[in-house]
């Protein structure tokens, strides 16, 4: 909400705080806006906790710089008081000094300013009444300390900034915030036009009720544009477009894309709703999500000229500061499926693409990254870049789902290690994929789909050279996969039967078909491995102390044995020393020792392996930075972000004592 006072001509004066000792490290709940177009200048609102002045402002790549302006902290019950109290002095005052005579008409603020200044009353001590009665007794406003302070920035985006997803960290003298999602976007932006409320200092008393609210509507967006806005409680918002004949728009909602877990929060994420209305207000489109991803998507033909209005809101009405939004709109290319899913490393293959506003341009020849991983792939149509698929690359040998193969008897060979692109391509279908290995050794088999975008909910079976079926398995939880909570990729670790002959049925358990149902099936005997996750990402430490952090290890393959963990091409005083996840644990509290001396100008990356196996089997993994997010007050996920960062920096020192 934004406050509009009566009393004009007051400059805005930032409270100065200062750093305590041993304060925690600030952290950051939203951003908002959650991003801005290539080439603007955008002023944006960093809520959370701890934050303090001489803050720096971090992001990941290049292109984007950002600089504190003002930071907000509402005080205590106690302070804001005092500053009634103050208030309620300076009234009065101005009451007695007009029935003396004293106010002429003409000079009425620069005496209201004197009163203030003597009372030692700044506009900015004003707003910080008015926030604090929103925040305290709006009956609809839900109380919560970790997005109780905020920070305004600028950010300045550069033309040569890669579209697409930051990570923002702030750096005060306390160290170094948990990065925070930003986006870096093509299209126009659009802000809301929030509430005003009008703060009339001569009859404010204190709460909402002295506050007359003044809605005002956005204005006319012309598309395509990215619209911004936040959702507070009982709030629905909307923004009117104007659309032509025939123009294929696209509404694409960013919310949970944006702040993946509320800790304190059921479900655990802003579930948006997007509706849309021709210009009589009738509903002409309606979506609460997409697929499985909650953010919702509606595709709309206009069928006449005109006015169209998008209302957005929470499912069940909620809201507070933190439900920030951002929709795509326009005639946009968007991105449905592709296939195949994935690639051979350093492989050159073709790769459809299924969506809307693609032009003529659905294959696309794509030569795969020589490491694997994941990778994100866009369509481009009319110059802009649509949303992000991801693509899978591995190391071993891939081919092609070939049909028919909906049977035993016409069941695909597959010799592991091996991929097989499939598709599920009509309602019912079975692929079906013969394998062979020695009678008892330990197999994986495993599909990705959903982790790939992919709307495939997959089952596996597997069957004897008989037919009898031996092992089946719906769905199977990753924890490596940090923002999926429906686990509906299959995976199936078996013994092979005696005849060393397993034939593997893929199906959807939802009966979904068509040509975006692709899956990849991984078909690998059951070698020891393990995967690494390293939180927090951003670390802090005084020189010549140590940065704590806990190293998760995601074990695979029946591999149980300890996990050495190092630092890899580490700058200079920065060790890991005797750092091991012990045999059969899961994760481990470790130290990094950083140098003595001054601080650090800048947060360094830092990269943590770990090596397990015996020789000549010694299997090594690259941990991935993560944050260790909790949803809905009981679920945790590690979900990966850009770097692990290290700040090292000497505290500020204690406040002085008050002299008696």
């Amino acid at each position: 909400m934004k406050t509009r006072f009566i009393l004009h001509g007051l400059g805005g004066i930032a409270l100065a705080t200062s750093g305590l000792h041993a304060q925690p490290a600030p952290r950051i709940g939203f951003v908002y806006p959650a991003g801005g177009q290539i080439s603007t200048t955008v002023e944006v609102i960093v809520g959370g906790q701890y934050l303090d002045e001489n803050t720096e402002v971090i992001f990941s790549g290049e292109g984007v710089t950002g600089k504190c302006l003002v930071h907000d902290k509402i005080p205590s019950a106690q302070v804001v008081d005092d500053y009634r109290d103050r208030l309620r002095e300076v009234q009065q005052k101005l009451r007695d000094g007009r029935r003396a005579g004293e106010v002429p008409a003409d000079q009425k603020l620069a005496y209201i300013r004197k009163l203030l200044s003597e009372s030692d009353l700044s506009e900015q001590k004003l707003r910080v009444m008015v926030e604090y009665d929103r925040r305290r007794n709006d009956p609809k406003q839900q109380l919560n300390n970790q997005i109780g302070e905020t920070a305004r920035l600028r950010i300045t985006i550069a033309e040569t900034a890669e579209p697409g997803t930051r990570h923002l960290r702030l750096r005060t003298p306390s160290g170094l915030s948990n990065p925070m999602r930003f986006v870096i976007g093509q299209l126009p932006e659009v802000l809301e036009a929030e509430p005003q409320r009008e703060f009339d200092l001569e009859k404010y008393r204190g709460g909402m009720d002295s506050m007359k609210q003044e809605k005002v509507p956005t204005p006319t967006a012309r598309l395509p544009v990215t619209l911004n806005g936040r959702i507070m409680p009982g709030e629905v918002d909307e923004f009117t477009f104007e659309a032509r004949k025939d123009e294929r728009v696209v509404i694409a909602m960013h919310a949970r894309s944006l702040i993946p877990y509320l800790a304190d929060a059921v479900p655990g994420w802003f579930q948006s709703v997007v509706s849309l209305h021709n210009a009589d207000g009738y509903e002409v489109g309606y979506a609460d999500g997409y697929r499985f991803d909650p953010d919702p998507v509606l595709f709309y033909k206009i069928p006449a000229d005109g006015l169209y209005r998008i209302r957005v809101h929470d499912s069940i009405y909620r809201g507070r500061d933190d439900f920030v939004y951002r929709i795509h709109v326009g005639q946009i290319p968007f991105l449905t499926g592709i296939s195949p899913l994935g690639a051979t490393a350093g492989e050159k293959v073709e790769i459809t693409f299924q969506g809307g506003n693609l032009g003529s341009d659905f294959k696309q020849s794509y030569e795969a990254p020589k490491e694997p991983g994941i990778v994100l792939l866009h369509a481009k149509a009319g110059g802009q870049r649509s949303n992000a698929i991801p693509f899978q690359i591995d190391n071993v040998p891939q081919e092609r789902e070939r049909e028919p193969n909906n049977t035993l008897g016409t069941a695909q060979m597959l010799e592991p290690p091996m991929i097989v692109n499939g598709v599920i391509e009509s309602t019912g279908e079975a692929d079906f994929y013969r394998v062979k290995a020695n009678g008892g050794r330990e197999m994986i088999f495993e599909i990705f789909a959903r982790r790939l975008g992919s709307p495939v909910d997959a089952s596996l079976t597997v069957f004897d050279q008989n037919g009898k079926q031996v092992a089946f398995n719906d769905d199977h939880e990753d924890l490596g996969s940090g923002l999926t909570t429906h686990h509906a990729d299959s995976r199936i670790s078996m013994k092979m039967p005696p005849g060393g002959s397993a034939f593997i049925r893929v199906t959807d358990t939802q009966g979904q078909s068509g040509p975006t149902n692709a899956y990849r099936l991984k078909v690998r005997a059951a070698d020891p491995a393990f995967a690494l996750r390293v939180t927090p990402s951003s670390l802090n430490a005084k020189p010549g102390g140590a940065a704590r952090l806990t190293v998760h290890a995601l074990r695979d393959g029946g591999f149980t044995g300890p996990i050495i963990l190092t630092l890899k091409d580490a700058p200079s005083g920065f060790a890991m020393h005797n750092a091991t996840i012990p045999e059969g644990q899961d994760k481990a509290d470790v130290s990094i020792a950083v140098p003595s001396g001054t601080d650090l100008e800048r947060p360094i990356a830092l990269t943590v392996v770990g090596s397990g196996g015996e020789s000549p089997n010694i299997f090594v993994a690259t941990a991935v930075p993560a944050e260790d997010m909790m949803q809905a007050f009981i679920y945790r996920h590690l979900v990966p972000v850009d770097a692990l960062l290290v700040d090292v920096r000497t505290p500020p020192p204690p406040p002085e004592k008050p002299t008696p």
